[in-house]
């Protein structure tokens, strides 16, 4: 599936990429319709539809991501909704042996996230996914989302590595085409990024199911 000689450079999102979806649908999904049908005494199928609603609206956006963005539309405190799910926070199958793999391998390894980093201190202490890559990029840290030439731009202008040898791995096909449009060379996408859901349509984008794919040609 991948030439590996071709590429130094692996930037890897982070939920429903490494990490299972069904923490963050279980929050999204569920915790967080639940929380603020109570909190406006509206019905739950009603608060449910009120915030896909938005979601939509914002799809895309950098407010989207944004922890304070949702406090301040919900009034709910995002970080301990979250903190609610933990124990269904991990690793996609064969994830951190990937992760392992790419280090033995002398990959520069770099997960690009648009995860608020409120998000990503919530996860920390679960994955320590800090220790296992080279760094840990959100979005935020440079004020545009991933689907904005202006994150690749930022990141380009951030880290060195070289577009055209770099190999990008996301569950979401409009990321997936900005990176294309920047001129990143080799772009996969996953079709599984939640265990408990069946495969995703990866609209044409060469696709995965289970790193042990990857793993054959890089160990």
């Amino acid at each position: 599936m991948i030439t590996w000689q071709s590429i130094d450079t692996v930037l890897l999102d982070m939920d429903g990429t490494l990490l299972d979806l069904k923490y963050d649908n279980q929050v999204w999904s569920q915790l967080l319709p639940q929380a603020y049908a109570k909190s406006r005494g509206i019905p739950l199928q009603q608060a449910g539809d009120d915030l896909m609603a938005h979601m939509r609206q914002i799809l895309g956006s950098m407010n989207f991501y944004r922890f304070d963005y949702w406090r301040d539309f919900t009034g709910l405190d995002m970080v301990h909704l979250h903190q609610q799910a933990t124990g269904l926070i991990e690793f996609l199958p064969g994830a951190q042996a990937f992760l392992e793999a790419l280090v033995r391998a002398n990959k520069s390894t770099i997960v690009v996230t648009n995860a608020d980093r409120q998000s990503l201190q919530v996860k920390e202490p679960v994955l320590q996914l800090a220790s296992k890559v080279d760094k840990v990029i959100s979005s935020h840290d440079y004020g545009a989302p991933k689907e904005e030439h202006a994150f690749w731009q930022a990141l380009k202008d951030d880290i060195a590595f070289d577009p055209s040898r770099t190999l990008f791995i996301d569950d979401t096909p409009r990321v997936l085409e900005a990176a294309q449009k920047f001129g990143i060379g080799h772009l996969l996408a996953v079709a599984k990024p939640d265990s408990q859901r069946a495969n995703r349509d990866t609209l044409g984008w060469q696709s995965f199911d289970h790193y042990d794919q990857l793993l054959a040609n890089l160990l």
